[in-house]
C-alpha cells in the first residue's frame, strides 16, 4: 500500500528504478545467451571444451560500456518516472538510482569474469539461471530502496527514516564486504580460515557493531536536531508571546509534519486567546455603563434624598437595573461554560416547546401590543439539551418581539432529513450587508437605541452557538418584510460538543 502522505510523482521513481534495473539485468543475460547460441555446438574434445571462450567478448563489453549504459538507462527512467515533482530531488533519485547501478552491474561483472575463467563453456547457462534466481529481483529491489530512500516524501532533504536507513544500510553493507573480501583472499590458505574465524568471532563482530551504532547514533542525533528547536521554541512560548512558531525543517517527513501541525495548533491558541481578550474587553465594557448608571441613580438619591419623590420609584428603576445585569451575567456565564459543560441528551419535541413558549411571551410586556403565532402542526422530537434548545428560541422570540410591529409567527416543520424552527417579525428587518455582523458578540445594528430598549448583543450569537451545539445552523433567510431566523437541525441528530 502506498503511504498516504508520499505524492504520486515521488511514488513513481520508485517501482520505475526498479523495474528497469531487473530489465536491464534480463537484457544482459538474454544477451549473453544469444551469443552462446550464435556460437555454434559446442566441442565434445575437453581441451577445447575448457578453453572454448564462446562469449567471453560480450562479457568484456557488459563490465565496461554496458554499465554506464545500464547506469544511464535506469537513472533516464528513475528522472523521467518523477514528472511533476521539484527537479532537485528527481535529479537526486536519477543519480542514486545511477550509482547503485554501477555498483550492482560492477560487482556482476567481476562474478560473470571469474565464472568465464573456469567454465567458459557454459557461463551464459549459470548467468541466466542466477539472474532470474538472484541478480534480477535482488537489482530491482536494491535499486528500488535505494530511490525510494532518496526521493523520500518529495522534501527538499532526506527525511530522518531515509537518513537513518541510508547510514545503516552503508555501514553494514561496507563492513559485510570487507568481511567477504577477507575470506576471499585467504581462500586458498586453509590453515589460516581457523584463526580468522576466531578473531572475527571475537573481535571484529563487537567492534562492527560498536562502530554501526557508533554511526547510527551520531546520524540520529544530527536528524533530531529540528526536534530540539522545536523544543526550545516551545519552552519559549507564553501567553504574551503567541505570535512566535517553531522552526519547520526543509524536509517532507514526519518531523517537518509535527512542526506545521505545532504552528497550527499555535494558529489556533492565539485566535482563541485574541478572541477572549477581546470578549472579556466588550464584557468588561457592558458590565461597566449601568453599573455606573446604578451607581449614580443610588448615590445621588442618598446625597440628595430631600430631592426625591418617589422612593418606590427609585428602587423600582434599580431593580430593573440589576435584573438586566443578572441576565447579562447569565449570559456571560452560558457563553463561558457552554464549551465544558456535558450537553444533557434527551428526546425534545420542538412543536410542544415552541406552543409553551409562545404561550408564555404573551403575557409578558415587551409582546403585549404583539400577535404571536405558533404554527407547529406535528411533532418534531430532536436528542437534544432541553435547557439550551429552550434559551434557544426564547432569544430568538425576544430578539423578534423587540423589532415587530404587530406580529411574530414561530413555525415548526419537519422533513426526512432535518428539522426546521423558524422566527418571522415584521419588524424593519436586518439588511444583507448586516447579516453576518449580528452574530457578533456585543453587537447592536442601532448602536443609538438604549440598553433598557435593546439587548446587550448577545441574544443571536448565544443562539446560534446553542444550534452548532446540536449540530445545526441559524441563518437569517429573505422574507418579504421583517426578519425571518430560521435555524435546522438534522432529524434524529445527536447535539455535538461544541468545539472552541
Amino acid at each position: 500500500m502506498r503511504d498516504p502522505a508520499r505524492p504520486a510523482w515521488a511514488t513513481r521513481p520508485v517501482w520505475a528504478s526498479g523495474l528497469a534495473a531487473a530489465f536491464v539485468v534480463g537484457s544482459a543475460v538474454a544477451w549473453l545467451q544469444y551469443a552462446d547460441r550464435a556460437a555454434g555446438l559446442r566441442s565434445t574434445w575437453p581441451a577445447v571444451f575448457v578453453n572454448d571462450d564462446r562469449v567471453g567478448p560480450q562479457i568484456e563489453q557488459i563490465t565496461t560500456w554496458g554499465t554506464w549504459a545500464g547506469a544511464l538507462y535506469v537513472a533516464a527512467v528513475c528522472l523521467l518516472a518523477g514528472k511533476g515533482g521539484p527537479w532537485w530531488v528527481r535529479l537526486r533519485g536519477a543519480a542514486v538510482a545511477a550509482a547503485v547501478t554501477a555498483a550492482l552491474y560492477t560487482t556482476y561483472g567481476g562474478w560473470l569474469l571469474k565464472e568465464n575463467e573456469h567454465g567458459k563453456v557454459d557461463v551464459a547457462e549459470k548467468a541466466i539461471r542466477w539472474a532470474v534466481a538472484c541478480i534480477g529481483p535482488s537489482a530491482g529491489l536494491i535499486t528500488a530502496a535505494a530511490v525510494a530512500v532518496a526521493v523520500g516524501r518529495g522534501g527538499a532533504r532526506i527525511s530522518f527514516r531515509g537518513r537513518v536507513a541510508l547510514t545503516a544500510g552503508a555501514v553494514s553493507g561496507a563492513l559485510l564486504l570487507a568481511a567477504v573480501q577477507t575470506f576471499q583472499s585467504l581462500n586458498d590458505a586453509h590453515d589460516t580460515l581457523d584463526k580468522v574465524y576466531w578473531i572475527a568471532l571475537t573481535t571484529g563482530v563487537p567492534l562492527a557493531a560498536v562502530l554501526t551504532g557508533f554511526l547510527v547514533h551520531r546520524m540520529v542525533a544530527r536528524a533530531l536536531r529540528p526536534v530540539e528547536a522545536i523544543r526550545r521554541e516551545l519552552a519559549d512560548i507564553t501567553g504574551q508571546s503567541l505570535d512566535r512558531r517553531v522552526p519547520v525543517p526543509p524536509t517532507a517527513d514526519v518531523i517537518a509534519d509535527l512542526a506545521r501541525t505545532t504552528n497550527a495548533t499555535l494558529d489556533r491558541l492565539e485566535a482563541a486567546s485574541t478572541r477572549q481578550r477581546e470578549f472579556t474587553a466588550d464584557a468588561a465594557h457592558e458590565l461597566r455603563s449601568p453599573l455606573a448608571a446604578l451607581r449614580a441613580q443610588l448615590e445621588s438619591a442618598l446625597r440628595h434624598p430631600e430631592s426625591v419623590e418617589d422612593w418606590r420609584e427609585v428602587v423600582t428603576g434599580a431593580a430593573a437595573d440589576v435584573v438586566r445585569l443578572q441576565r447579562l451575567a447569565d449570559d456571560l456565564l452560558l457563553l463561558a461554560s457552554h464549551g465544558s459543560v456535558p450537553p444533557v441528551r434527551e428526546p425534545v419535541d420542538l412543536s410542544a416547546l415552541a406552543e409553551d413558549l409562545v404561550r408564555e411571551h404573551q403575557h409578558l410586556p415587551e409582546a403585549a401590543a404583539l400577535r404571536l403565532n405558533c404554527e407547529a402542526p406535528a411533532p418534531a422530537v430532536l436528542s437534544g439539551n432541553p435547557g439550551h434548545l429552550d434559551r434557544l428560541l426564547r432569544n430568538l422570540l425576544t430578539n423578534a418581539c423587540r423589532h415587530a410591529k404587530s406580529e411574530v409567527t414561530v413555525a415548526v416543520r419537519t422533513a426526512p432529513t432535518h428539522l426546521t424552527l423558524a422566527v418571522r417579525d415584521d419588524g424593519p428587518g436586518i439588511p444583507p450587508a448586516d447579516r453576518a455582523r449580528v452574530f457578533a458578540r456585543f453587537t447592536r445594528l442601532d448602536e443609538s437605541r438604549t440598553r433598557a430598549q435593546g439587548g446587550a448583543g448577545l441574544g443571536l450569537p448565544i443562539a446560534r452557538d446553542l444550534a452548532t451545539a446540536h449540530a445545526g445552523t441559524l441563518t437569517i433567510e429573505d422574507t418579504p418584510t421583517g426578519a425571518l431566523l430560521v435555524a435546522r437541525f438534522p432529524a434524529g441528530g445527536q447535539p455535538a460538543r461544541r468545539v472552541s
